[in-house]
C-alpha cells in the first residue's frame, strides 16, 4: 500500500522555540521522528516590544528556518494558501485571535500552541470563527500527550499534586505563562466542569464539584521538570516528564492523526476551560482569594 503525502504544515509565528523543533521533528515528513509531516512555509510575525521571548527570538529563528530551506512568506494568508495545515505558535498569547482570525477562513485545520488565548472570550470567538469557517482546531499541551501521562489511570484519580516551572513573563503573569501546562493537565484528567480555585503555599488548588482536586505549585525559575502524584482508592502513582525535544513527539502525531481523521485532538470545551483556570489561577495568586469559576456558557462550552 502507498503511504499517503505527507501533510504540508505553514508555521504562522516563527519567534517559539517550538518553530524550529516542530520543523526538525517532522523532516522531510517520510524520515523525521514524526512521520506525516512537513513544514513547507512559514510567515515571521511582527515581534512584541514589551515581550522578550518574541524580541529576542525572532529573527534568530527566522534565519534558522530560511536556511533550513523554509521559506518566509509576507502573510499569514499565502502560508495558509501554500499549506495543508497550520501551526500557530507565536509565542505572545495576546496576538493569537487576530492571528488566527487571519487564518480560519481558509478552512483548513490549526493547530494553536499550548497557550490557546489570551483568555476565555478570546477562546470561544475563535471556535465560533473556527466553526463558522469549517476550520479543524487543535491544541493542548505536549504535556498531555506523552506516554509518563498518559499511562495514569484517569478514572480512578481522586486527587493529584502537579509540580512544574510557573514562569511569567511581561504580558503573562501567573498561570498564563509556564503555569499552562499544569491547567492542561488538569483538565486533561477531570474534565472542563466548573471549578473552585483556591491559594495554596505558592500555587492554586482546583476542585471540581464531585471533590476531585488538583494542586498546582512550582519554582518561579525554569526547570525542565513536570512531576505529578496522584492519589487513587487503590494507592499512589507518579510520573516525571522532561521538557525536551522528544516530549513534542506526541503532541505532534496527534496533529497528523486528526488533520487525517478530520477530529479534534482535545475536545474545544476543555480549551474554553484551560482558559478560564488560567484567568481564574492568575487572579487568585495576586490576591489569595478563592474564586469560583461561573457556570458554564452552553453556547461556548458545549459546541
Amino acid at each position: 500500500m502507498t503511504s499517503p503525502q505527507p501533510i504540508r504544515f505553514g508555521l504562522i509565528g516563527v519567534d517559539s522555540s517550538h518553530a524550529r523543533q516542530f520543523t526538525r521533528l517532522f523532516g522531510d515528513g517520510r524520515s523525521g521522528r514524526v512521520l506525516g509531516g512537513v513544514v513547507t512555509a512559514a510567515w515571521k510575525a511582527p515581534t512584541s516590544a514589551d515581550f522578550p521571548p518574541s524580541r529576542d527570538r525572532n529573527d534568530e529563528n527566522a534565519s534558522a528556518l530560511s536556511d533550513a530551506g523554509v521559506p518566509l512568506l509576507d502573510s499569514p494568508e499565502a502560508v495558509a494558501e501554500a499549506s495543508d495545515a497550520l501551526l500557530l505558535v507565536s509565542s505572545d498569547v495576546r496576538t493569537r485571535r487576530e492571528q488566527f482570525a487571519r487564518i480560519a477562513p481558509s478552512g483548513k485545520p490549526v493547530y494553536v500552541d499550548t497557550r490557546f488565548a489570551a483568555d476565555a472570550q478570546d477562546a470561544s470567538e475563535m471556535l465560533q470563527l473556527a466553526a463558522d469557517s469549517g476550520c479543524l482546531v487543535l491544541s493542548g499541551s505536549p504535556k498531555r500527550f506523552t506516554p509518563e501521562f498518559l499511562a495514569l489511570p484517569a478514572a480512578e484519580i481522586e486527587s493529584i499534586e502537579l509540580r512544574g516551572p510557573l514562569v511569567v513573563q511581561p504580558g503573562h503573569p501567573g498561570l498564563s505563562w509556564y503555569g499552562v501546562h499544569l491547567v492542561d493537565l488538569a483538565v486533561a484528567l477531570f474534565g472542563p466542569g466548573r471549578a473552585l480555585v483556591e491559594p495554596r503555599g505558592t500555587g492554586v488548588r482546583l476542585v471540581w464539584p464531585d471533590g476531585r482536586s488538583a494542586t498546582l505549585s512550582g519554582p518561579a525559575e525554569w526547570d525542565p521538570w513536570t512531576r505529578g502524584r496522584a492519589r487513587t482508592a487503590s494507592g499512589e502513582v507518579g510520573f516525571t516528564i522532561e521538557s525536551d525535544e522528544d516530549m513534542l513527539t506526541g503532541l505532534l502525531d496527534s496533529v497528523v492523526r486528526s488533520c487525517r481523521s478530520g477530529e479534534p485532538n482535545i475536545d474545544p470545551a476543555e480549551i474554553v476551560a484551560i482558559s478560564r483556570i488560567v484567568a481564574a489561577g492568575s487572579e487568585t495568586l495576586a490576591t489569595r482569594l478563592p474564586l469560583a469559576l461561573p457556570k458554564r456558557a452552553p453556547d461556548a462550552d458545549e459546541r
